[in-house]
């Protein structure tokens, strides 16, 4: 990690590599999980469970905490946001979140070296002591409060910074890329929004219909992020933005993050490489500019240390989140984006940005364009 250059990435979790070094080994995690469902639990407390081992061993084992520094050293990332996940289904999405935002903290409490990131001058902090950042982020907002503007207060005491107003359906706030709907923010979006902007957190519609990627543009008083999605006119996907939204985007002033996902940014069963992120990559950059732009990853599906007994599980989440299930079906989790297969492969994408825009613009790409934009942001929301 270099003391002058800052790597952002919206990577939505912690890669499977941490996981898998707290059981010394995918055979270790496999076994593990076996035994639990013989035991019969399902999947979906597996995959909690699984969590909170690896949180016990980071703070009780100092190998393990240096071979997760290792990990992120290696990957090149100096910040990433994660996002706080939910998966034990017999409790409410709020009370899972908090259960992980909790393991985080523990981590933050643990190692010096790991920070939470709250403001952009805890980013400047981290850039000069060559820790590793994490900005905590929702991305499912009406879901996580139910509509309730004081949990959106708790989620921001709690440390969460990114707040996605919808995930893929239709929510109180407004409708997600893939619901039959064509509805935009609703009032109570509106009042979210406000509140995210009073507070000083960032509004992402990642995730948002193309009515409420509008309309949250036109209701915000901030520039507004896209942490992490893909250009419709490079491949025709509802996880993609339409060039109106973006050109919106660019009046806002806001932030265009891509990710790194095989299934989202190319057909499914073609061959996917970095290649083709940096054709999205350069698209936005022509709408929405360069300085504007950067990278979101949201790569731990495709990690290729994806475990394999909870791929099918995964993948029935992913449908009752709202993801088509044929398409899902069709889906190589685990797959690898072919020379970006694990997270510690970031320095592949990294070179092919610097070599597609060059070492100024790369700097930005990188990660100094999603830092200027939060204080771009934050100038604003202090000023109103």
């Amino acid at each position: 990690m270099s003391s002058t250059q800052i790597i952002f990435d919206y990577a939505a979790s912690a890669p499977w590599e941490q996981v898998i070094s707290s059981y010394d080994g995918m055979d270790g995690l496999e076994s593990d999980i076996e035994s639990m469902v013989d035991d019969g639990a399902t999947k979906d407390e597996c995959w909690e469970r699984i969590w909170d081992h690896e949180v016990r061993m980071f703070e009780s084992n100092q190998a393990h905490r240096e071979r997760v520094q290792a990990l992120y050293t290696t990957a090149g990332v100096d910040i990433l946001s994660v996002t706080p996940w939910a998966h034990e289904q017999s409790v409410s999405s709020l009370h899972g979140q908090r259960r992980d935002l909790a393991r985080w903290q523990s981590r933050f409490d643990t190692a010096p070296w790991l920070h939470k990131i709250t403001t952009p001058e805890d980013v400047e902090a981290v850039r000069e002591n060559g820790a590793v950042g994490v900005i905590l982020n929702t991305q499912n907002l009406g879901a996580a409060t139910d509509g309730s503007l004081s949990d959106i207060e708790l989620l921001y005491n709690d440390g969460v910074r990114i707040f996605q107003l919808t995930y893929n359906a239709q929510n109180v706030f407004g409708t997600g890329c893939n619901d039959i709907s064509t509805g935009g923010l609703s009032k109570q979006g509106q009042a979210a929004v406000n509140l995210i902007n009073e507070l000083g957190g960032i509004v992402d519609i990642s995730h948002c219909g193309m009515q409420t990627t509008l309309d949250t543009i036109e209701c915000s008083t901030a520039p507004v992020a896209v942490t992490h999605a893909t250009c419709q006119s490079v491949h025709d996907h509802y996880r993609g933005k339409s060039d109106t939204e973006l050109e919106r985007l660019a009046e806002n002033d806001g932030y265009m993050g891509i990710v790194a996902l095989p299934w989202f940014i190319s057909p499914i069963g073609s061959p996917t490489a970095v290649e083709t992120l940096i054709t999205h990559l350069r698209r936005a950059g022509e709408i929405v500019g360069e300085q504007n732009i950067g990278i979101g990853t949201d790569f731990f599906p495709a990690d290729s240390q994806f475990p394999p007994s909870l791929v099918g599980y995964y993948k029935q989440y992913i449908i009752e989140k709202g993801f088509d299930p044929e398409k899902v079906a069709k889906r190589s989790i685990a797959g690898g984006l072919h020379d970006f297969e694990t997270y510690t492969d970031w320095p592949q994408l990294a070179d092919a940005v610097t070599d597609t825009f060059g070492h100024e613009i790369a700097q930005g790409v990188l990660g100094e364009n999603f830092l200027a934009f939060w204080k771009r942001a934050r100038r604003i929301q202090s000023a109103g």
